[in-house]
């Protein structure tokens, strides 16, 4: 199966969102590395029309809404265009990882070797490239 158009990343609360703009800290990569070279970033793909409503309604083992904020949109093709820049130069990447209850899982992935303030910048420009918020009024 190939990747749709759009990427959605929740947004666990309104830190992320300040003055309603999304911050670049959303997309910070700041799991360890996952052994394989790559540090991981979860998002579910947006392959119909039920993928946003999904996420919203994702919730923790305690009960309570895992994206308290709501979503941001995220074309695929801007990630692309992000890793065709010569200060990114292709070590960023993503994935379908499916879970057993989450049919839309995937990652956007960053090579784990990445230095820091170079992972800010490309933080900040998958944040830039948002073309849509999704408040949990909205849905």
């Amino acid at each position: 199966m190939g990747f749709p158009k759009n990427c959605i990343r929740g947004i666990p609360d309104a830190s992320y969102l300040p003055d309603g703009i999304v911050g670049s800290h959303l997309f910070y990569f700041d799991r360890p590395d996952r052994g394989d070279g790559w540090k991981d970033q979860s998002i579910n793909w947006q392959d119909d029309d039920s993928a946003i409503e999904f996420t919203l309604n994702q919730r923790k083992e305690n009960g309570q809404l895992h994206f308290r904020a709501g979503a941001v949109i995220l074309p695929r093709l801007e990630i692309d265009r992000l890793n065709r820049r010569p200060s990114v130069n292709g070590v960023l990447s993503y994935e379908r990882q499916p879970l057993h209850n989450n049919r839309y899982h995937g990652n956007i992935l960053l090579r784990s070797n990445v230095p820091k303030h170079q992972m800010k910048q490309i933080a900040a420009g998958l944040a830039l490239a948002v073309s849509e918020t999704v408040s949990q009024q909205q849905a």
